[in-house]
């Protein structure tokens, strides 16, 4: 009987704090992401359909997605039952926009602009650093985290960063670099969840200004634990105002009406500071909540990704409780977008009844179609992977080179060098993509218009033509996270996955396309992202598929996670590339007594990247 109440936890819904927390936290929270969302989704939409999506190459997507004819050309075009076309001619003339080599040569220019408005972005927010430096207290980072790492780590994140984040990533994803939406609204989701725990303090309530050589230095005296997860700097701030309070004086910043103000209404809120990572994860549940097509999915992709950290061995939150919390919070998210945009960013789409009649009844054989498919898809995952990072690496080392060129070649400063190179390098990397584009037309933009052409219309395209696209599109994330465009890599895994399962198809016609496209779609990710519950309800939500068809997609995903990731390679690697950074950083340290030995084979090419954002995997080439 112990294990039993063990499992169902707690009595936590009998205490009226909880019920503040399901108000002010997770409710508040879902509400507010889902206008964010919304917003975020009009602004993208609005710039794709002003640039890229327009014209011939929107009426070969929406042809793929159109089924108005006839069930037997829906057959034809599918299985290639006849030789004989029933389509009209103007229609395969759109087709042949998303073929190979008939891309658009403004695309160049496009992707260009594109990178010189989110290089300027950025250099707009490092000036305002200098100008109001208790607003925007750091430059714009390198980098930000990723959805895994948010998860797990439950950080702190400056409140005032979300907001660049926000455009960068809208003129990224709007403008057609192959990103998706889910880094911003995570980001905004674990801010949110920051000033919630805060009682919507924003850092400005209490400071300490202390005078030093070189300038002056601020330090929260706020008790909302913002550094708490960063020890380093905390120990280092606390080092400075030691060695200072013995020989300067200290004064005490006196507060001002709006900071009176705000004072008053947090006093007015309930107090979360005790539970700073609950309030972050139900943020983020939140901005899950509008991404997904059932709002289910947000909190079951939240615990299968955190359960080692949060819900596990290490285990600090109980399941039940967080999965009301960030239930809730993924609930008021989803209807928020439901309402005004009409549905989530990922949807459901319409599978044609002569596809889903052959999977009314179970076969055998489904499941082990689905063997096969995740079996391929994890090999294609991981290789993609390995081209994505490819990518990813070239943009740093061309960020790098030209930052060192600037500063020792040139002379310049290190913050006129490094807001030079934020613009450059982006409209280097938009030139590359667009060239990309023009190549291969169909990796334009993050991939989620593209899926359901890619499923209607394999056949036609060819398996060339989607096997390039596939590859393709993951070198594409590569570049665009790489040269310093913001977004997520799940949309673009999820089209290679697509990819992936058309091309199965294509060469394996006896299996049935839904159930090849929608197990690569699902078992391609798990390759590279540990969800392997998550995806399958996706792809069986998304397709409107039955218990046979999600069945061969759940030993999919199974099977690609054995291939890739139960077989060590995604862990070998990653070993791999961090023991190279600690080696480029130990390298780094030595810098100097590598330039006084001329016998040195080892040349580290960027010292400077480590400064930038904690964690930036370092690259060193050996001559």
């Amino acid at each position: 009987m112990k294990e039993h109440l063990d499992v169902l936890g707690p009595a936590f819904a009998r205490d009226t704090h909880y019920i503040r927390i399901l108000i002010f936290s997770a409710a508040f929270q879902g509400t507010l992401l889902g206008f964010v969302a919304s917003a975020f989704s009009l602004s993208v939409q609005k710039l794709a359909e002003a640039t890229w999506y327009s014209g011939e190459y929107l009426q070969a997507i929406e042809f793929g997605k159109s089924f108005d004819f006839t069930i037997r050309a829906v057959e034809n075009e599918i299985n290639k039952t006849t030789n004989n076309s029933t389509f009209l001619k103007e229609d395969d003339v759109s087709i042949d926009s998303l073929l190979l080599g008939n891309g658009e040569w403004w695309y160049i220019w496009l992707l260009a602009l594109a990178g010189f408005g989110v290089g300027l972005v950025k250099v707009i927010w490092n000036l305002l650093g200098s100008v109001v430096p208790n607003v925007c207290k750091q430059r714009f980072p390198a980098r930000f985290p990723g959805f895994i790492e948010e998860v797990c780590d439950l950080e702190n994140h400056d409140t005032i960063m979300a907001i660049p984040f926000f455009i960068v990533s809208a003129l990224s994803g709007g403008l057609g670099a192959c990103v998706g939406p889910e880094a911003a609204l995570l980001y905004i989701g674990s801010s949110v969840g920051t000033l919630v725990s805060r009682r919507w303090q924003l850092g400005t309530i209490k400071a300490r200004k202390i005078s030093g050589s070189g300038g002056q230095s601020f330090r929260n005296n706020d008790n909302s634990g913002e550094n708490e997860n960063n020890p380093g700097s905390n120990s280092s701030s606390a080092i400075d105002i030691s060695d200072q309070q013995a020989d300067q004086q200290s004064e005490v910043e006196e507060l001002n009406d709006d900071n009176l103000f705000i004072c008053f209404v947090s006093n007015l809120l309930p107090d979360f500071s005790d539970r700073r990572a609950e309030c972050c994860l139900e943020g983020i549940a939140a901005a899950v909540g509008g991404l997904f097509p059932a709002q289910f999915l947000s909190p079951l992709v939240v615990h299968e990704v955190g359960n080692h950290w949060h819900w596990g061995v290490k285990g600090r939150f109980h399941v039940t409780e967080t999965v009301a919390t960030t239930g809730v919070s993924a609930t008021f998210s989803y209807a928020i977008m439901q309402w005004l945009r009409g549905g989530t960013l990922i949807q459901s789409f319409k599978v044609p009844n002569i596809i889903g009649q052959s999977l009314q009844d179970f076969e055998v054989r489904f499941l082990g179609y689905g063997v096969l498919v995740g079996f391929v898809s994890g090999l294609i995952g991981f290789a993609g992977f390995l081209i994505f990072i490819c990518g990813v690496r070239l943009g740093q080392k061309v960020f790098m080179r030209m930052k060192m060129f600037f500063m020792k070649r040139v002379g310049l400063a290190e913050a006129v060098s490094h807001n030079i190179v934020t613009v450059v390098n982006p409209v280097i990397g938009g030139t590359l993509l667009g060239l990309l584009y023009v190549a291969v037309p169909l990796c334009l933009g993050g991939g989620l218009p593209q899926l359901y052409a890619v499923m209607t219309l394999g056949n036609r395209l060819g398996a060339c033509t989607v096997a390039v696209t596939a590859f393709t599109k993951l070198l594409c994330l590569g570049i665009s996270q790489g040269f310093g465009f913001i977004g997520g890599p799940l949309f673009p895994i999820i089209f290679a996955g697509a990819c992936t399962g058309s091309l199965i198809h294509i060469i394996f016609p006896g299996i049935p396309v839904i159930i090849s496209f929608a197990s690569g779609f699902a078992a391609t990710p798990v390759a590279i992202i540990p969800g392997i519950f998550t995806v399958t309800a996706l792809s069986s939500v998304m397709f409107l598929l039955g218990g046979a068809a999600s069945s061969a997609v759940f030993i999919a995903c199974v099977m690609s996670y054995i291939t890739v990731c139960g077989m060590g390679l995604m862990q070998g690697f990653i070993l791999k590339g961090m023991k190279a950074a600690e080696a480029a950083r130990s390298g780094g340290r030595d810098r100097s007594e590598s330039e006084l030995d001329p016998s040195s084979r080892t040349v580290v090419i960027n010292p400077l990247l480590e400064k930038t954002q904690e964690g930036e995997i370092s690259v060193s080439t050996t001559g």
